[in-house]
């Protein structure tokens, strides 16, 4: 049986990013302007006023890179590497249009320098190691592809929203 507590790649990642996300964007609370609400998955328009979204999109292998342990010889092949894909959603719904705008570009530069210099989220990212079925896969290096920013009206108020493509390469060793 599978069991749901067990972490693995990519999900192992979505929890560090998600955390360290959650203690450096608006860790205090604010019972009068309600906090930004945190999520390991896509947001959606019903979502709180100020969210933010962590999920994995893609996995794809190495094809270049099968040296398993030798399993190539036995007519396994594995890819020694890998990159996983997530993606990272900034969320902001604002009545005010002027102020919508200028809380969504903190926070999706917020999100942005947590992945680009957050030490430690380098160092969690770094420790990351799985082994599944005798075999060990670790963290690598991460990288930052693209973020891509959507503006809309809906309901009289307006909807920011970012989405960050990050990667994360690993090694099976």
């Amino acid at each position: 049986m599978i069991d749901a507590n067990t972490i693995v790649f990519p999900n192992n990642v979505v929890e560090l990013v998600n955390l360290r996300l959650s203690l450096t964007i608006d860790p205090v609370p604010d019972p009068v302007n309600g906090n930004v609400q945190y999520y390991k998955r896509p947001l959606r328009p019903t979502d709180p006023a100020q969210s933010i979204g962590v999920f994995p999109v893609d996995w794809l292998p190495d094809d270049d890179s099968k040296e398993f342990r030798g399993a190539a010889q036995l007519g396994i092949s594995q890819p020694t590497l890998s990159k996983y894909y997530f993606n990272v959603q900034g969320f902001v719904k604002d009545t005010d249009q002027v102020r919508g705008i200028k809380v969504h570009s903190i926070m999706s530069s917020q999100i942005r320098a947590i992945l680009y210099k957050d030490n430690p989220l380098r160092v969690g990212l770094a420790a990351l190691q799985v082994t599944v079925n005798g075999y060990t896969e670790k963290f690598q290096r991460l990288g930052v592809r693209t973020q891509r920013f959507i503006t809309n009206e809906i309901d009289n108020a307006w909807v920011y929203l970012s989405t960050l493509e990050f990667w994360v390469e690993t090694e099976n060793v």
